[in-house]
């Protein structure tokens, strides 16, 4: 392997952990990135973990500022509404699409990937390891519902605003259960309407899906400190 090939890999590797630990709320939110801890702990230099933290930023999980250098992206108000309403319209938009466009092919990956989602088990009850899976296996389901659409750019907008979001579902999750909330018959109900291809009422399904999360958060008054003040 050449030296810039595993130049390459260390930078891939470290932005990958580092993504992880974000989306599984293990770095909170607003929690400064020190690049000589992070260093130290994935075995890399220190300017892997820049390029790391720098694509991580330009993806909108990190802030990068010359006073205050890298930090977790802080949560907000605001800032989930609009980020809500911009996964509703280009979430729906891809979901609309693969519906039209996807053959049967595309109907197995959504059956396949939702059959490993439900086997995941329950996000809230699980260790840490566990929680990680379904959210990995979370992320895959919603990938293949929109896998279909045809459009490249569409499928990198989803899947960067859904990574935006996550970090809020890490801190609703405990509350769906209070609010009545079955997140595992909302992935089903998806799952069955798109492989019917019931475009209009997959839409609606995945419309409430995505907003629910903001409704429990907003309404709960449980965002964390960080909420008010978004760097």
């Amino acid at each position: 392997m050449s030296g810039r090939g595993s130049a390459s890999t260390l930078s891939e590797h470290a932005h990958e952990r580092i993504r992880q630990d974000i989306l599984t709320a293990r770095l909170a939110p607003g929690q400064p990135l020190r690049l000589a801890a992070l260093a130290a702990d994935l075995g890399v230099s220190m300017s892997v973990v820049r390029e790391a933290l720098t694509r991580l930023s330009e993806q909108g999980l990190v802030t990068a500022s010359p006073n205050q250098g890298f930090r977790v992206v802080p949560l907000s108000g605001s800032d989930l509404s609009d980020l809500t309403s911009l996964r509703v319209t280009l979430e729906c938009s891809a979901l609309e699409r693969s519906i039209a466009q996807g053959d049967v092919a595309w109907e197995g990956l959504v059956v396949s990937s939702h059959h490993v989602l439900e086997r995941a088990g329950d996000p809230d009850s699980a260790t840490p390891d566990q929680h990680q899976q379904w959210s990995l296996a979370h992320s895959a389901f919603h990938d293949a519902l929109s896998a279909a659409c045809g459009s490249p750019r569409l499928l990198n907008l989803v899947r960067t605003l859904r990574d935006g979001a996550e970090i809020y579902r890490q801190w609703s999750g405990p509350m769906s259960k209070e609010y009545g909330r079955d997140v595992a018959r909302e992935h089903r109900t998806l799952m069955e309407l798109a492989t019917a291809r019931r475009a209009d009422e997959a839409c609606a399904a995945l419309k409430y899906h995505i907003e629910t999360t903001t409704r429990i958060l907003l309404d709960s008054q449980a965002m964390p400190p960080t909420a008010a003040a978004p760097a």
